[in-house]
């Protein structure tokens, strides 16, 4: 089944499933901050960062992503330099809840911000409003554990805060939100173009047929990144993707998008509350996403089965906390074919502060990938 022909039955599934409208805020916090707000014309703001707001005198930063949907509210902190990459969920955060102490003061809904764990290690929650993006900040992070934020000004520390790397906390969302909010998102997220492995980041060896570009484990050694070369007599060094060696090709086809262009991924979501939910898509789109959340990829191999390949990816995202853990079963036949349709069963955002080997799996059930024949 080419891809063309597996799209029919991608959007086929989309059209019977379940349409879930996205709203005009992208989690309920956001929407009930604009309420108390009352920022005049943020029904109408195009797509991008808005800077022409202000709370008691002070900057507020507005950002519209590409869905219509305002994705952040909150005092102007920091420059657009500076929030990039991976660590952008921990500068919105500031920003926002910065802005939602100083909003929320003297109401009952004071008190549910007194629940989070957020250590005011010099000055206050108050200080927040005398501060823009001259002064000195700074950030450490502990990985997987959590930050401490600072601003100083003239040598003076002049507000310092300490948090843990905890995506509900981050992101201002529980779970169960979190949980829809993923969902809504996959359904519409959609690619625009399929990037490649970069071949000029390889070294390869001058010398033999077979090369392995080492990458990182994850809590144990036979769950990695690592990428399998072949050299082709014509083509030159190429990512494994036979049917031949089928561990290292499905390792190649989850941790890159090289040789994924044909495969669909049936996805059931795991839900809060013993709720599942079911959807269709590439699994570029899929991939794209995790990358789109600044996640690293791991995967490990399970069991072959005479039908059957079956194995365990993880999408990990060390600043914000989480992991995305995805169990795949992939058909003999698909690898043979080189297209097709996986299954997959996904949880996601689980925190990595409380993450417990025994819980998610059997690690003796992961096979070293490269000692494949």
């Amino acid at each position: 089944m080419k891809k063309s022909h597996c799209l029919l039955l991608v959007l086929w599934i989309c059209v019977c499933s379940p349409v879930w409208g996205t709203g005009y805020y992208a989690t309920a916090r956001l929407r009930a901050m604009a309420s108390l707000l009352s920022l005049p014309g943020i029904d109408t703001l195009s797509t991008g960062t808005h800077t022409h707001f202000a709370y008691k005198s002070r900057p507020l930063v507005v950002r519209v992503n590409v869905w219509g949907e305002v994705e952040h509210i909150g005092l102007r902190l920091f420059t657009e330099e500076m929030k990039t990459g991976a660590s952008l969920p921990v500068y919105d955060f500031l920003e926002r809840y910065l802005l939602e102490r100083d909003l929320l003061k003297g109401t009952d809904e004071e008190i549910r911000l007194g629940f989070d764990n957020i250590v005011c290690e010099t000055g206050s929650f108050a200080d927040a409003l005398r501060l823009d993006s001259t002064q000195t900040f700074n950030i450490a992070y502990q990985p997987f554990s959590g930050y401490r934020a600072s601003w100083s000004e003239k040598g003076k520390e002049l507000l310092a805060l300490a948090f843990e790397a905890d995506y509900q906390l981050l992101s201002g969302c529980n779970l169960i939100e979190l949980e829809n909010n993923y969902l809504r998102d996959m359904q519409k997220f959609r690619s625009d173009a399929y990037s490649s492995f970069k071949y000029e980041s390889v070294s390869f060896p001058k010398t033999g047929m077979f090369y392995i570009k080492k990458g990182a484990s994850f809590l144990i050694e036979s769950i990695r990144n690592d990428l399998y070369f072949q050299k082709d007599e014509e083509q030159g060094w190429k990512l494994v993707n036979s049917p031949r060696k089928p561990y290292q090709s499905i390792a190649n086809l989850f941790l890159t998008k090289e040789t994924s262009e044909n495969y669909g991924l049936s996805i059931t979501l795991d839900m809060y509350g013993y709720k599942e939910a079911k959807d269709t898509i590439w699994l570029n789109d899929w991939l794209d996403m995790c990358e789109w959340e600044e996640c690293t990829p791991y995967f490990g191999m399970k069991a072959k089965t005479d039908s059957t390949y079956t194995g365990t990816l993880f999408m990990v995202n060390e600043a914000c906390g989480f992991i995305h853990m995805l169990s795949v079963v992939v058909p003999i036949d698909t690898m043979e074919k080189q297209e097709g349709l996986i299954v997959g069963r996904l949880f996601v955002y689980i925190p990595t502060r409380s993450l417990r080997r025994e819980l998610l799996f059997n690690i003796t059930d992961y096979k070293a990938i490269e000692n494949e024949n």
